[in-house]
């Protein structure tokens, strides 16, 4: 067992006063005992004080600057530390007592400072620039990658290091893991169908390949119609889209196109009723927050990507 300085220290003048007062009675037995008692005392108040300074040294104040990472934080126990947040942060529920700290795109670097944070994180495409003011001003800036389900999962155990909080991470992660696991369970020996995947009207863009958005598809046995692009949001023409005949299409449009009732917003693809997606009732819209949230619910975006796409696997669920 390896011991703090202190700890080494209190030790050996234990062990030695321990057997100084058991190799006779120099003061008296009742005295030696008294003795053990109090020594016993302050010992187990320097301990208790150790262990809360080890802790506070451990409490690091966070700012966050993207959505994913702030859900990760909460996700890993760590949201008390959060002293600071962008504004798009909006879940869970407890993100409305923290303060703001700048938009997603451009955090206000003075806002962050005055902070006082021990770590900022953030993910692409937060301002380079202001990654770079807050690490020329001594502070700790980093950037997780979460384009993939592996990027993300590395993003997790990064961010749990950073917040002292290691095994609370690895347990996130094996959650994930264990709910992705059912899932795919309930979809083995589903027949592969074509899917658009839209978040963006006009123009037109897709889904494309090299994103945890293309793996779910994926892996909910669906053929993502736009990764041909070779690219992670390639924009589309309409006609092009439907040439491709796909059997389920997922409008996940953003934006100002968000706030558009949702009958009008599919509207678009209704015009096409031969469309395979159309003519068998497989054209869905809003989506949850989860679906484009590269983080701790994952697991929720596969749902309800496979819901969608697979959607007689869940019937009656």
């Amino acid at each position: 067992m390896k011991f703090p300085l202190f700890g080494r220290r209190a030790l050996i003048c234990w062990q030695a006063f321990f057997r100084f007062t058991s190799c006779g009675d120099p003061f008296g037995r009742r005295h030696v005992r008294d003795l053990r008692y109090v020594f016993s005392a302050v010992l187990l108040v320097g301990a208790v004080a150790l262990s809360a300074g080890a802790h506070a040294q451990t409490t690091k104040r966070i700012v966050s600057l993207a959505p994913s990472v702030t859900e990760t934080l909460f996700a890993i126990g760590a949201g008390e530390q959060l002293v600071g947040i962008c504004t798009f942060c909006d879940f869970p529920r407890e993100v409305e007592r923290i303060d703001r700290i700048g938009a997603y795109i451009n955090p206000n670097v003075e806002a962050i400072v005055a902070k006082r944070p021990d770590v900022v994180i953030g993910v692409p495409p937060n301002s380079p620039e202001a990654i770079a003011a807050l690490q020329r001003l001594g502070l700790r800036a980093i950037v997780v990658r979460v384009d993939t389900i592996a990027e993300i999962e590395a993003a997790i155990r990064t961010i749990a290091q950073e917040a002292g909080r290691e095994a609370q991470g690895e347990q996130l992660l094996a959650d994930m893991h264990q709910r992705m696991a059912v899932v795919r369970k309930r979809l083995e020996g589903a027949l592969p169908r074509r899917v658009l995947m839209v978040v963006g009207q006009t123009p037109l863009i897709a889904v494309g390949s090299g994103i945890f958005l293309d793996e779910l598809i994926s892996q909910a046995h669906g053929i993502n119609i736009a990764a041909d692009a070779q690219r992670p949001w390639p924009y589309l023409s309409l006609e092009v889209a439907v040439a491709q005949q796909p059997e389920v299409i997922i409008d996940g449009s953003m934006g100002s196109e968000e706030t558009q009732d949702l009958e009008q917003r599919l509207g678009i693809w209704k015009s096409f009723p031969a469309v395979p997606a159309v003519r068998d009732g497989r054209l869905h819209g809003r989506l949850s927050s989860a679906m484009l949230r590269p983080g701790p619910r994952l697991p929720n975006a596969f749902e309800e990507l496979a819901r969608l796409i697979q959607p007689e696997r869940f019937r009656g669920k």
